[in-house]
């Protein structure tokens, strides 16, 4: 039965299996990274060489205000205070770093425990002294993720205790047990990684987790005997430790994109890995390469450019730098994401690179505004009857039928929306009555996430770091975004022959100029970036 939850924090679960669904829209997914994820690059950038005070301390002000403001903190950060001995330079030995180390530790700890509690509680009378559902669910969805589960296992678990008749939880119950389910000691799991061709090893005996072409078949029979054949000449054994089975996997998926490319440059004849794995564990098949990155430029198609073969040159250097955001492994996705990002929004007179993760960062959030709103009216204009409605389903056009949406919300209509949409509907109202404000807010938090991306790509291209367990979770929540801003910048280019940097700051004017929408003016909020 569904997790019992009060009806002030109604729909919180159903919110994290959003967040959690490989189905869900972009702009209703993760997108901003956990509190004690955020701590601990602020601990780690402390100590690498080179990290500008400039980084440490935009790190330091958004570690402090993601302590402050969140109920799985129990001190909210009080024990570390302002931070200010956390600086460029500092070693693993100093005091201010081992008492950082120490504190972010401790809050690991207890911090689903102390979520738990807070739950427990009564909520507020005051609706602005509770538990806010939107960033709760965010906050610990963000945490389970960084702490090793896989969104798919945290989706498929809150799914069965959905449907079994027999479990009550509460929201608490809940948390507990995701906490007691991370602090189990990891469980070992095994791949089988066929090859297409066979392999010439040196020396007398072959490597250590190789099996030939009949002991797979053997291995096969035995442990996967309903995944399906394939023709092969061999296999790699592969095994990894993981919380879950779909987190193994995606180690697993690292593992063989590190070993596909020694194969490919190493050998004289190349050895060919399958596209399948199979599992001792589940005895099924897997994707043997990236398969959770969304990355959608669905412009082309909107516009009917589809089909042209060639294209202007910026776009067609972006789509080849994207392309592996999607199916590379996560350090090449991290890397090739800001590649692409940083080609498309500095220019020759920028002095800092960095200054992309703005510019993008504003075009997502007035993609992401947008897009909220297309969602909903078409929900809307399904569900409901009346004027508004029909007028809605007579729109041909997605921007026409949200600004007529838009404009209704003034009347404050009866709304029979489901559960995710009217929660999503909450989060923009406030964009309403501040367009500019809200605006300014999401791009604040997405030039956070952009930055990040930037400070990954610079771990990885000067510091040759490309196995923190932290790029996996930052290509998969950024990846969408991504998508979201370049499929934006594409429409824009190939409709009205806007440059993306042009984009980019007529899209900054117009938002100082927003004002509020009115139920007769839909004002221009759904148009900064039209022209």
């Amino acid at each position: 039965m569904p997790i019992q939850e009060p009806p002030e924090y109604a729909h919180f679960t159903a919110r994290i299996m959003e967040i959690c669904s490989t189905r869900a829209p972009w702009h209703r997914r993760l997108w901003r990274a956990g509190t004690l994820q955020v701590g601990r690059e602020l601990r780690d950038e402390s100590v690498r060489p080179g990290t500008p005070e400039s980084a440490i301390a935009d790190l330091r002000k958004h570690c402090r205000h993601s302590l402050q403001t969140d109920n799985g903190i129990a001190d909210r950060g009080q024990a570390l205070g302002n931070l200010a001995g956390i600086k460029p330079g500092l070693t693993y030995s100093d005091h201010a770093w081992v008492s950082l180390r120490e504190h972010l530790d401790r809050y690991n700890q207890d911090y689903l425990q102390t979520w738990a509690t807070a739950f427990d509680a009564a909520p507020d009378p005051d609706p602005r002294r509770r538990i806010d559902i939107e960033g709760a669910a965010r906050r610990i969805t963000a945490h389970l993720l960084d702490a090793g589960m896989h969104k798919s296992s945290i989706y498929a678990w809150l799914r069965t205790i959905r449907d079994d008749p027999s479990t009550v939880l509460s929201i608490g119950d809940f948390l507990r047990e995701a906490d007691a389910r991370l602090k189990k000691p990891l469980k070992l799991y095994t791949f089988c990684v066929p090859v297409q061709s066979s392999p010439k090893f040196g020396g007398s005996e072959p490597p250590p987790g190789w099996l030939t072409a009949q002991q797979t078949t053997a291995w096969k029979a035995q442990h996967a005997a309903k995944a399906p054949g394939v023709s092969q000449q061999g296999s790699f054994l592969i095994e990894v430790s993981a919380h879950d089975i779909n987190t193994a996997a995606d180690r697993a998926r690292t593992r063989i994109s590190n070993l596909a490319t020694k194969l490919q440059l190493g050998a004289k004849k190349p050895i060919v890995l399958n596209p399948s794995m199979w599992s001792k564990d589940k005895g099924n098949e897997f994707p043997a390469h990236a398969t959770n990155r969304v990355i959608n430029v669905h412009a082309f198609e909107r516009l009917g450019h589809l089909h042209d073969l060639d294209t202007v040159d910026y776009i067609t250097n972006t789509l080849a730098l994207v392309q592996a955001v999607r199916t590379g492994p996560p350090h090449v996705a991290v890397v090739n994401g800001w590649a692409a990002i940083e080609s498309l929004m500095v220019g020759p007179a920028d002095e800092q690179d960095v200054i992309a993760a703005r510019r993008f960062a504003l075009i997502v959030a007035a993609s992401m505004l947008r897009a909220e709103l297309s969602w909903l009216s078409r929900s809307y204009a399904t569900v409901h009857s009346g004027p508004a409605a029909e007028k809605m389903r007579e729109c041909s056009e997605n921007l026409d039928r949200a600004k007529l949406f838009q404009q209704h919300l003034h009347n404050n209509p009866p709304l029979n929306l489901n559960a995710m949409d009217a929660l999503a509907l909450d989060r923009i109202r406030p964009a309403l009555a501040n367009p500019r404000g809200e605006i300014e807010k999401i791009t604040d938090i997405l030039t956070r996430e952009f930055t990040r991306l930037y400070r990954k790509r610079n771990m990885i291209v000067r510091g040759g770091q490309i196995q923190e367990s932290s790029l996996h979770s930052l290509s998969e929540t950024l990846a969408p975004l991504i998508g979201a801003g370049i499929d934006r910048v594409v429409h824009v280019g190939l409709k009205y022959n806007v440059r993306p940097i042009e984009l980019s700051a007529i899209a900054e004017t117009r938002t100082h100029y927003l004002a509020p929408s009115t139920p007769t003016d839909a004002g221009k909020l759904l148009e900064l970036l039209e022209f």
